[in-house]
């Protein structure tokens, strides 16, 4: 019986050199850690909104009338980033916590600017001002652990279609990986500050 030399050769030459397993091993590895910061941003602004109600309350306590709008933005808010927190703890797909967390980014900007209308004197609240600091920054951050998970991603799903990975991508079952997609009323900060601006701050 003849010996297998071509085919002995052949996967000889795949599994040392084409196969990319170890490759796409790296570039999954990389898009979850960057998917990983994700979650470490959009956790840090949910943490941040239990301070930013409770300073809004803080100011409310100063008013004579009990503003409707407020409250309803305030449950919104918190409804929204209960939604976001379960997303968050059950490691969602990407698409399903993009949706969550664009629908918190909704709500938050809403619940600040129905507030600033409603309570004027935030804008020279320190603790409100400093919040929205940190929001902002959290925003910026946020936006750019989305855009370094969405490369990552885009790597790792261009190099599982190349051949001949893309037969070790369907043998290990490595499938295409969903990108983190803000929507459009997202692109920007929650926090406004024209109330500072106008106050010539």
């Amino acid at each position: 019986m003849r010996p297998r030399t071509p085919a002995v050769a052949l996967a000889a030459i795949v599994l040392t050199s084409g196969c990319g397993y170890n490759r796409i091993q790296e570039l999954d590895e990389s898009a979850n850690a960057n998917r990983a910061n994700v979650q470490t941003e959009l956790q840090r602004r949910n943490d941040l909104i239990p301070n930013l109600v409770a300073t809004v309350e803080e100011a409310a306590r100063f008013q004579q009338e009990t503003f409707t709008r407020v409250a309803e933005a305030r449950s919104g808010l918190l409804e929204t980033r209960e939604r976001l927190n379960q997303a968050l703890a059950a490691n969602a797909p990407a698409g399903e916590l993009a949706t969550a967390a664009n629908a918190v980014s909704d709500n938050l900007r809403l619940f600040v600017n129905v507030a600033v209308e409603a309570y004027p004197n935030l804008t020279a609240n320190q603790n409100f001002l400093g919040l929205q600091d940190e929001l902002t920054e959290t925003e910026n951050r946020i936006a750019v652990a989305r855009r370094d998970y969405n490369e990552a991603v885009q790597t790792y799903n261009t190099f599982i279609r190349k051949f001949p990975q893309v037969m070790t991508a369907k043998v290990i079952g490595a499938e295409r990986k969903e990108t983190f997609e803000a929507a459009e009323s997202a692109q920007q900060a929650p926090a406004v500050r024209f109330g500072r601006d106008s106050a010539g701050r």
